[in-house]
């Protein structure tokens, strides 16, 4: 396989229910890491590697680590940055909470690399700005398709219902909000 099938290759869509979202804050669409390294190894197999750049960079003030590292594929490298939030204490379970969040912070940077490389774009364009952008090439076949996670409203977290989902659409507003909570400046004015 050269370059160019492997890149089309990890860029094809996810199963669906891939996409999942932060449990420590609803509005944000992510895809766990494991699927992410999944790919890169039925796809690129031996060609692709991923390397930390230094050491963790550890913010006290903000009790946060930030990890770089390189995901090189082919040959072809993209960085990635990842952050998480450590707790502080002096007792010995606070130092694997700091490991667990180094290792936070590394597949953060993981996920951060792919999306350089384009992976996932189309399954997480619905929950980015850049899906109506038409001058962003994003895998669009028919093989792309809306992800089976069900939306919730940004500023609630409540489910959205077909209602809510419709009034969007009519009003073409691409962020999720409850009809509730979207807020007036959005809404067009016939």
């Amino acid at each position: 396989m050269n370059y160019k099938e492997i890149a089309q290759a990890l860029q094809a869509p996810f199963p669906n229910g891939t996409v999942q979202f932060s449990s420590s804050n609803q509005r944000q669409a992510h895809i766990p890491v494991q699927v992410y390294i999944s790919r890169l190894e039925k796809v690129a197999g031996e060609h692709w590697s991923w390397s930390i750049i230094g050491e963790p960079i550890i913010v006290e003030a903000d009790s946060a680590v930030i990890v770089r590292g390189e995901l090189s594929i082919l040959g072809a490298k993209r960085s990635g940055m990842g952050f998480s939030h450590y707790v502080r204490g002096k007792d010995i379970k606070n130092v694997s909470a700091f490991k667990n969040a180094v290792n936070a912070a590394e597949s953060d940077a993981i996920r951060s690399a792919c999306d350089k490389f384009l992976i996932g774009w189309s399954d997480l364009a619905p929950y980015r700005d850049c899906e109506s952008d038409e001058s962003i090439e994003i895998n669009r076949s028919e093989a792309v398709r809306e992800t089976d996670v069900e939306r919730v409203c940004q500023r609630c977290a409540k489910k959205l219902t077909d209602v809510d989902q419709l009034f969007l659409e009519v009003n073409r507003i691409k962020l999720p909000y409850c009809t509730e909570h979207v807020p007036k400046h959005l809404i067009k004015k016939i």
